[in-house]
């Protein structure tokens, strides 16, 4: 053992030597007040940050700018789910538009209006379809019904025809010409 210049004989009269358990409860001490310092430099730390001004206003900053965001994506949700709902609508609008256009066709003559009804999704009888008048408005309501394999759909449509001319209501007539119902609406003199 004499590297290093160390001689056993030189640490015989230590006193932690001779006294473990003192050695070993002065450790212990040394390790606690260790651990106290680093404990209380870090909560210092901690306290002077939380105790900093500056800090909480980074913190509500980044709060409000949470709220913003989300504020913000529940916006376009709304929109994104509005504008869904709007070309929903345009589509069934679209559709009924299209349907009633192929059953109720209006025609423009010199004397009168004809309105042209195809007779199939109504059952082919004249009697499905009721005509009313109301000023210078003409009310046509069909109904019908449409068997499939597995179920039963009533088909009703509702129109009204609102004329710029004074039409004559009471010489409205009437005509079945194949699967047509002429309608002839003439107008007032």
């Amino acid at each position: 053992m004499e590297d290093n210049n160390y001689r056993h004989e030189d640490f015989d009269n230590c006193f932690l030597c001779k006294h473990p358990a003192l050695k070993h409860v002065l450790v212990g001490l040394l390790v606690f007040l260790g651990a106290f310092l680093a404990f209380y430099v870090v909560a210092d730390w901690h306290f002077k940050r939380m105790l900093d001004p500056s800090f909480y206003m980074r913190k509500m900053d980044r709060a409000i700018m949470q709220r913003e965001n989300n504020f913000d994506k529940m916006e376009r949700r709304a929109l994104e789910q509005q504008e869904w709902i709007n070309r929903k609508a345009m589509k069934m609008q679209q559709k009924m538009v299209d349907q009633t256009s192929q059953y109720f066709h209006v025609e423009k003559m010199d004397n009168a209006y004809k309105i042209i009804i195809d007779l199939r999704p109504f059952d082919n009888d004249e009697k499905n379809v009721e005509v009313k008048t109301d000023g210078n408005t003409v009310v046509i309501n069909a109904a019908g019904e449409k068997n499939s394999r597995h179920r039963q759909e009533i088909v009703k449509y509702s129109q009204a025809f609102a004329f710029s001319e004074n039409i004559d209501s009471s010489g409205i007539t009437k005509v079945r010409e194949g699967d047509k119902y002429i309608i002839t609406i003439p107008f007032e003199d």
